[in-house]
């Protein structure tokens, strides 16, 4: 069950297993990250880059755990179909997701 930060949503301690329907969600975390660079001309807080490394999946075969913001499609041998259909498509706004990730004081400037 997700958990609440003030202003936004901690991803970690979900029973996710690593694979490629997850690649988008890694790849939404890293532009998100860079894009909150770019507009906020600093680094977000280092409680949110913590909350963004504890989002983790676990390898079915090895149990090793990965934070989604490491996935990479290449590292998980995905194929166009499976990143095209996977069982969660990304969100058809990405600025939803943002805030939710994003604490009210990165917000307001």
């Amino acid at each position: 069950m997700p958990s609440f930060l003030d202003g936004g949503l901690m991803l970690g301690g979900n029973p996710w297993s690593c694979d490629c329907s997850l690649v988008w969600v890694g790849h939404w975390l890293r532009r998100w990250i860079r894009e909150s660079l770019q507009l906020h001309r600093s680094a977000p807080e280092p409680q949110v880059i913590q909350a963004v490394r504890e989002a983790v999946c676990s390898d079915p075969r090895t149990e090793r755990r990965t934070p989604l913001v490491d996935l990479h499609p290449e590292t998980l041998s995905c194929h166009a179909s499976a990143l095209s259909g996977g069982s969660a498509p990304p969100p058809s706004n990405p600025w939803a997701l943002l805030v939710l990730l994003t604490p009210a004081a990165l917000l307001v400037n």
